[in-house]
């Protein structure tokens, strides 16, 4: 579950010395042993939006017609509807002239506030020049109704590709006294219920101590790139055979995809202290470069892996090739297999297309897959199907293995882990036998996204992740069985400092940062890079070192 904000006295101190000098001078890569507070399952809260319907709380009801078709207004569908527009579990759909609903939820202390949606695309396209006006994306207003707070939720899918997810629509939104309102901006609208995280709370006027946890919390931190009028995320890094650290990432001036985007590149020649002024890597004209990731070759050439295509360059970063198409995305690119050939798990966003079956009707599948390349990503084989998704028009529950990330321990196992919004927890699934066959797809207990894998030298597997909740940072944790199982009891906390101080707006989101890749230095230590904001600052590209907590 989500983890409180209100710490512990000493867990402050730690958190405000960390903030104070964490990143301005060379602290002890040796990590702490600190307490953090869990939340009881039952300081949660979940609304169905059907149930809000029904128990009068959404008003007017006038406005809401239930399991039938109607030209205005809003419609919520539920399984027992008429074929044509029956849905898998209550959905609120609206008509572009909709009036504001107002939701009485009951609650009262200060909550992040999650939308459960659906995720569509119903025919618009997401050109790099494409305005929120020209996507049919699922979107909607959320606002306090005294107006003290007010967030657009935007759920982007694909033309041909529609997912369940969860997103975090208001932030610390002091609920006492007040009602939600619910606003059509004129776009599709697919609601399902609404998620209610305590940060500071009262459920059913009862107020319940935190338990606690045990995790390792890391302490040197550095800036590696910023500039307070750029959004800069998305970092990948490699060291070279000269010990020189490089940092690649993007470079906008916001989140969204529809900005256009540059890969810029930073480099530390004494081992990650400091860090040159970034040079740009990757500039095509009128695309958004994102994702940028690094592959270092035997021959000390680097590979430079992007949305959907690679560069390599000869000389450590400072020129690179003409782009070449890639056959899948990943945000943490490629990695060599045990041959020292390419291998690159990635998504296929459609890869068979009128071909499969589900009895008479024709469906699409969305996949993350495995492919080899043996002549610098030239060209590739596919090796294998790791996950997918059947995507069959219409109201079925559907999971979206995204972002993955292949690792490759050598003869043992490739593992690919993948990002799932629905619920946070990252999935990992297994192949013996170079990529071609994969097993069964295991949700952890791991919450974060996306993950990062690096095979350790101690024989360990570390996984590296975002945590977007509170509190909003970093965090990574340790594997003994090459990844069957995680040691979530010896946790690292890389970050726990990140979005703005309470009671002010973050500029950015609070919620916009991680992405983090990790490297083993020649000592040991572990040397994490990630996108980071704090402070109400733009995004940022940061570091951190961190010593690894001994095998238990």
């Amino acid at each position: 579950m989500p983890v409180m904000i209100r710490l512990e006295t000493r867990v402050w101190i730690i958190v405000i010395v960390c903030a104070l000098f964490g990143e301005l001078r060379a602290a002890s890569p040796d990590l702490q042993r600190i307490e953090l507070p869990i939340y009881h399952a039952t300081s949660e809260v979940n609304f169905d939006i059907g149930e809000l319907i029904a128990e009068g709380r959404v008003q007017p009801r006038s406005a809401i017609t239930i399991d039938r078709q109607t030209n205005k207004g809003w419609l919520l569908r539920t399984p027992k509807s008429s074929d044509e527009i029956r849905w898998y579990r209550n959905l609120l759909n609206a008509r572009p002239d909709a009036p504001d609903l107002t939701i009485d939820v009951g609650l009262e202390g200060t909550y992040d506030v999650y939308a459960q949606v659906r995720a569509v695309n119903a025919g618009g396209a997401a050109q790099s020049d494409a305005t929120f006006a020209d996507l049919s994306t699922m979107a909607f207003q959320l606002s306090l109704d005294d107006e003290s707070e007010n967030e657009i939720v935007m759920a982007k899918g694909f033309p041909d590709f529609h997912f369940d997810t969860e997103i975090l629509a208001g932030h610390r939104w002091n609920l006492t006294g007040r009602k939600i309102v619910l606003r059509s901006l004129g776009k599709p609208v697919y609601l399902h219920a609404l998620r209610f995280s305590p940060a500071k709370a009262k459920v059913a006027g009862q107020s319940r101590p935190a338990k606690t946890v045990k995790r390792w919390l890391a302490s040197d931190h550095v800036v590696i790139a910023k500039d307070d009028t750029k959004h800069l995320a998305f970092p990948g890094i490699e060291r070279l055979e000269n010990g020189e650290l490089v940092v690649v990432y993007r470079e906008s001036t916001r989140h969204m995809i529809q900005d256009i985007g540059k890969i810029s590149l930073s480099r530390s020649r004494d081992r990650g202290r400091t860090w040159q002024p970034r040079v740009t890597a990757v500039d095509r004209p009128g695309l958004d470069d994102r994702d940028p990731s690094l592959l270092r070759m035997p021959d000390d050439r680097l590979l430079l892996f992007s949305m959907d295509y690679s560069c390599i360059s000869k000389d450590g970063g400072r020129t690179w090739s003409a782009p070449v198409d890639t056959p899948v995305f990943g945000p943490h690119g490629a990695v060599l297999d045990e041959d020292g050939h390419i291998v690159y798990g990635g998504l296929r966003r459609v890869i068979q297309t009128n071909f499969t079956m589900i009895g008479r009707q024709q469906v699409t599948l969305m996949a993350n897959s495995a492919w080899r390349s043996q002549d610098l990503g030239r060209s590739w084989i596919r090796t294998g199907l790791a996950t997918y998704t059947i995507y069959k028009p219409g109201p079925y529950d559907y999971i979206w293995y995204d972002e993955p990330f292949m690792s490759v321990i050598p003869n043992r196992a490739w593992i690919m882990a993948s990002r799932v919004d629905m619920d946070g927890f990252a999935r990992i699934t297994r192949s013996t036998d170079h990529g071609k066959t994969w097993g069964e797809i295991k949700k952890t207990k791991v919450w974060g996204y996306p993950q990062h894998l690096l095979p350790l030298r101690d024989g360990r597997l570390l996984m590296t992740y975002g945590y977007r909740r509170h509190p909003f940072g970093i965090r990574a944790c340790l594997s003994d069985d090459h990844g069957v199982t995680w040691g979530l009891e010896n946790e690292i906390v890389i970050r726990m400092d990140g979005g703005a101080p309470a009671g002010t707006k973050s500029r950015v989101g609070d919620w916009d940062l991680g992405y983090p890749v990790s490297i083993q230095l020649p000592d040991g230590r572990i040397f994490t890079v990630y996108y980071f904001n704090k402070d109400q600052s733009n995004c940022y590209i940061a570091g951190t070192f961190w010593n690894l907590p001994d095998k238990q």
